[in-house]
């Protein structure tokens, strides 16, 4: 963005301004203002950003300005985008630098209702950046993201995140004392506020809450999402873990659906459920539902039996287990192979599931020691 240099302005402002104390004496007393009002315009005339103060002493040697209770605005293509304000403040020859101190707080003023926080800010107009000290947040409705330091970049609206940033994700809207779903810890992160293109650098650390009594660990390398269309992308390896339910599932990339509560991926998966192997591809992930699916090439592994189908559906929290599609089980003991179309199955207290097909044609073959021939049979329903 073409700016127009800020020094000329910004010195007529002030020297515009009323003094309240003689400036003739000897000693370099500094100029009172009752008000200070600063601005700049890009080369075009359209309005950058503008800042008054109620209360400002300037040390016109030093070319600084002290102000009190600063209040601004920043422009995006002429139009006001954000509000900014502080309790105090110092002006740096005659606007290169504005240090804003104590309760630094932008604040987007469309629909976004998005929040910057710093206990100190260091601007910068003819870089178009912002520092921000002293923890710094980001906040919206159901989003906090801080970090031990932050830089917004004013002009495209980016914020950077250095220094061990955490990202909090509510899936409905922020309301203490109610924990977040999803807590995040990364290495870097950056937040487009225009486009809500949001991306960290690994390794991903977090934790997630899909019930209030209920906690489940996530690992991955990187993250990529966009916080506009409410998803995110967690780079492979990716580990999700359950303690309390026994469950470790690994997976390729893999997308968090934040408003939908699902976690997806279309790479093949691995699911360890306490005695049970789960293993295909086209991962869904159904917290709403307590399910996990496999979609395609679905096998079931567990001690002396295993089980091939075109999908797969288990439910961690009935424990059922529904097998669909050219469904083949078989069982170690005499070589049993049973097919069908569907098999149901449900888990146990010793951790594995017993299938049946109830009301489904089934083919079943045995291998019976010293038979020269499989045994063949059908019936409605078998259970093992």
């Amino acid at each position: 963005m073409n700016t127009a240099g800020p020094l000329v302005g910004l010195v007529l402002l002030l020297s515009a301004c009323q003094i309240s104390e003689d400036s003739t004496a000897k000693a370099p007393v500094p100029f009172k203002f009752k008000q200070l009002k600063l601005h700049q315009n890009d080369r075009g005339g359209k309005k950058l950003w503008d800042l008054q103060s109620p209360k400002a002493s300037y040390r016109i040697n030093q070319r600084i300005a002290y102000i009190e209770m600063p209040e601004g605005l920043l422009y995006r293509n002429g139009q006001a985008s954000y509000r900014i304000t502080a309790k105090r403040g110092t002006i740096i020859n005659d606007g290169e630098q504005i240090e804003l101190i104590n309760s630094v707080k932008l604040t987007t003023l469309d629909y976004r209702k998005i929040t910057l926080l710093a206990g100190r800010a260091i601007w910068k107009p003819a870089e178009n950046i912002i520092d921000l000290i002293d923890k710094p947040q980001a906040l919206d409705p159901t989003r906090t993201l801080s970090a031990g330091k932050a830089r917004f970049h004013i002009n495209r609206e980016d914020l950077e995140l250095k220094q061990s940033p955490r990202l909090l994700i509510w899936t409905k809207q922020q309301k203490a004392p109610e924990l977040p779903q999803l807590d995040l810890l990364v290495r870097t992160a950056n937040w487009n506020l225009i486009n809500g293109k949001l991306s960290a650098a690994g390794p991903i650390k977090s934790l997630q809450r899909p019930q209030k009594d209920q906690q489940r660990f996530l690992t991955a390398v990187a993250l990529e999402g966009n916080t506009k269309e409410e998803w995110l992308d967690f780079l492979p390896p990716v580990v999700i873990t359950d303690p309390a339910k026994k469950m470790e599932l690994k997976a390729g990339l893999s997308r968090w659906w934040i408003k939908q509560e699902r976690i997806t991926s279309l790479d093949y998966a691995e699911a360890k459920l306490d005695k049970l192997l789960l293993k295909g591809s086209k991962l869904d992930l159904q917290e709403r539902n307590h399910s996990i699916q496999v979609g395609a090439n679905c096998v079931v592994i567990q001690p002396q039996q295993s089980l091939k189908a075109d999908t797969c559906t288990w439910n961690w929290k009935t424990g059922a287990i529904l097998a669909e599609g050219a469904v083949e089980l078989r069982r170690n003991q005499l070589n049993q192979v049973t097919r069908a179309r569907q098999l149901q199955g449900k888990t146990g207290s010793d951790g594995l599931v017993v299938f049946t097909a109830p009301g489904e044609r089934v083919a079943t073959q045995l291998r019976l020691p010293q038979a020269k021939s499989p045994i063949k049979n059908q019936t409605p329903a078998i259970q093992f």
